[in-house]
């Protein structure tokens, strides 16, 4: 059944959601089309991700009437101090519900989001051949940085991966250093 995006919301997952997102994160392990996962996930364990959140990550979901259709996450890109203002972002949606704009509204939150927590530089890894993710991705403004090229061995076969980045406006730095 096809989805109004307009009649969506994004909201900040919550212990409630675990099983939902996880089944939607095992269906891409299972199409193997989209992460170096190759084991579904349990609820539990999606659980334990949404509890596990350090202050300066987020994982947010798309739903129409208390149904999750979609997640995404942005979490920090390394523990090391020097790189506390770059983040990493992934979206992955409820397959039935591809094309219809839910990744761009999740995409919209969680750069938003991002912003606000002081982030100054996003990353992306997206299979090299995931077109339509690629493409979404260049709609924000991200742009590719490189392939690493068999980087992952899924399913008996080596994949590439793009190396996307998005740089952000100073202005969340500007105005920490007015405060």
């Amino acid at each position: 059944m096809p989805v109004d995006a307009t009649t969506c919301r994004v909201r900040s997952a919550t212990r409630g959601d675990a099983l939902s997102v996880a089944a939607i994160y095992s269906a891409a392990t299972a199409a193997a089309d989209s992460t170096m996962d190759t084991e579904p996930v349990s609820e539990d364990e999606v659980a334990g991700w949404i509890e596990r959140l350090a202050p300066v990550e987020t994982i947010m979901v798309v739903e129409k009437a208390g149904v999750v259709l979609g997640w995404g996450i942005a979490k920090k890109y390394s523990d090391r101090p020097g790189y506390a203002r770059a983040a990493e972002t992934s979206v992955y949606l409820d397959r039935a519900h591809l094309g219809r704009g839910l990744g761009s509204m999740l995409q919209t939150a969680l750069v938003a989001w991002c912003r606000s927590a002081g982030f100054h530089h996003l990353v992306a890894k997206i299979w090299a051949d995931n077109d339509a993710s690629l493409a979404m991705h260049r709609n924000f403004g991200y742009e590719t940085v490189g392939v690493q090229r068999e980087i992952g061995y899924v399913r008996n076969e080596w994949r590439d991966v793009a190396i996307l980045q998005l740089v952000l406006s100073d202005d969340a730095q500007q105005q920490d250093d007015r405060a």
